[in-house]
């Protein structure tokens, strides 16, 4: 009884520990279970509306948008809404979009896909349990991740190492992060392409801020890690690791 006493403390303080490291707001209602993607143009305000697909994260694989719980058009913006653990993909933006206090409670394969042309705004918000990837880098662009709190993810960041037609230049902008429990490096770029990673103001725990990499098209071998830190800029981009937060 001893025993079990202290794995239910232990769950429930590791429980509590997260939500206060997120800070997530206060669900508004009931979780929304969307049967299909929602689809956004121009600007949305959810109020700390909560919303999911109805579907446990049961796969690791890139299922899609039509997995996704939102689908931003180019130039749409969405805010203060909270995604629930049970989905595949969290958001796609398909161009230029803006996602302000945008929070992700569990996420499965990706929390945001940048998909398209254009540059990517998140600011605010954050994510907890990525296994893999916070941002999903496929397009062109920059994109700037400002005020962001992140717990337990393999990645913050990453341009693709191996899509179909891939290249660059892909940039990205850290402002300001908070990182707990990142098992891998902070972001990854690809520095064949011309990426640039510029990182700043953040602090937490990773293996590296910045690593580089080899990237290739699909079908032609794996993306593989470079020794190279030229295009890791900014006053943080060149550190092995953060500061303590």
């Amino acid at each position: 009884m001893k025993d079990l006493t202290h794995t239910v403390l232990t769950l429930l303080l590791s429980t509590l520990s997260l939500a206060q490291t997120l800070n997530i707001p206060t669900r508004s209602g009931s979780i929304i279970s969307l049967s299909q993607p929602s689809t956004i143009t121009g600007s949305v305000d959810y109020g700390n509306k909560e919303f999911d697909r109805g579907r446990a994260c049961n796969t690791d694989d890139d299922t899609g948008s039509e997995s996704a719980v939102f689908i931003l058009e180019n130039g749409a913006s969405i805010s203060n809404v909270i995604i629930g653990a049970n989905q595949l993909e969290g958001i796609h933006c398909k161009g230029a979009c803006t996602l302000t206090n945008v929070w992700f409670r569990d996420v499965c394969e990706d929390a945001i896909s940048a998909l398209g042309t254009g540059n990517v705004l998140i600011q605010g918000g954050g994510a907890a349990a990525a296994k893999d990837k916070v941002v999903q880098h496929n397009g062109r662009g920059t994109v700037t991740i400002r005020n962001f709190t992140v717990d337990g993810a393999g990645k913050l960041y990453r341009s693709c190492g191996d899509c179909t037609n891939n290249g660059g230049p892909r940039n990205v902008v850290v402002e300001n992060v908070r990182v707990k429990g990142m098992t891998s490096d902070l972001v990854g770029i690809n520095s064949n392409y011309g990426d640039t990673a510029t990182v700043s103001g953040s602090c937490g725990a990773s293996k590296r801020v910045c690593q580089e990499y080899k990237g290739v098209t699909k079908g032609s071998g794996s993306s593989s890690k470079v020794d190279s830190t030229a295009n890791c800029l900014g006053s943080q981009g060149k550190l092995s690791k953060l500061p303590a937060c």
